[in-house]
């Protein structure tokens, strides 16, 4: 219990960035490209449900695309239907046998300025590995996003810790 309180004031501001990003974005009918990068699967798994949550409560939806085997992900995201009532949540960038998928890279590099010519609003849920490789791979695409937001307690532990 108390390892899930020590992670409550990091999760609970990350959601509140991704949450107050959003839903500027649909009150102004702008795009959003948001990257939330976490340490492990289940935090942004308990991230991506309340942050659906809230969208909900905005009459939108969430679609959620892996891009496991997909080669183009924004290409998907362009494709779907009624695209202004929807949130995509986009993981698994680079889950191919353990390595870094550079064709999604790619992909995103190439086709990046869709998401702002269709004013597409999609949050790309990252591991550590997907974010540190994302400019190296992207950087076209890296340029272009909007908010960069850490899902992680330990930084805030080690200040404390350093001038507690």
């Amino acid at each position: 219990m108390a390892k899930q309180d020590f992670h409550s004031k990091s999760f609970k501001e990350g959601i509140e960035i991704l949450t107050d990003e959003i839903k500027l974005a649909i009150h102004w009918q702008r795009p959003s490209i948001l990257l939330a990068i976490h340490k492990s699967k289940p935090e942004q798994i308990k991230a991506q449900q309340a942050l659906e949550k809230e969208i909900i409560k905005w009459d939108q939806k969430v679609k959620l695309i892996k891009a496991t085997g997909k080669t183009d992900v924004i290409d998907a995201i362009c494709k779907t239907k009624n695209h202004n009532e929807i949130v995509f949540f986009v993981s698994e960038l680079a889950v191919v046998d353990g390595q870094i998928n550079g064709i999604i890279f790619s992909a995103l590099n190439m086709h990046r300025e869709l998401l702002v010519e269709q004013s597409i609003r999609v949050v790309f849920w990252l591991t550590e590995l997907e974010s540190e490789n994302l400019p190296h791979l992207a950087p076209d695409f890296w340029a272009f996003r909007h908010r960069v937001v850490e899902f992680s307690a330990s930084r805030g532990t080690k200040k404390a810790a350093r001038h507690g």
